[in-house]
């Protein structure tokens, strides 16, 4: 995980944002995830990377909703309670 700024361009203009990166390896996603700041509307962003190419995932985030929204994306993707702890349990007993 680091802290660095990145570029995005929107319609024609280039504008930069803090962002906070990290490698993720969830049961739904397994890309570099660029959490960004944008400041001009205060919400936040999410990027993957992966192969090189930049996707935008989510946008107009609040501080409040993030590890939520993050949680859903990396690793429940909206299963159920049950279905998820039963994914967990068969990961660990595969170690």
């Amino acid at each position: 995980m680091y802290a660095t700024q990145i570029i995005k361009n929107t319609n024609g203009e280039d504008f930069t944002m803090a962002a906070l990166v990290m490698q993720v390896n969830g049961f739904q996603f397994q890309v570099k995830v660029n959490i960004a700041l944008d400041e001009g509307s205060d919400y936040y962003r999410i990027y993957g990377e992966k192969d090189g190419m930049t996707k935008e995932y989510h946008h107009d985030i609040s501080f409040d909703e993030l590890g939520d929204v993050l949680d859903s994306m990396i690793e429940t993707g909206g299963m159920a309670k049950e279905e998820y702890q039963a994914k967990v349990k068969d990961f660990v007993c595969s170690l």
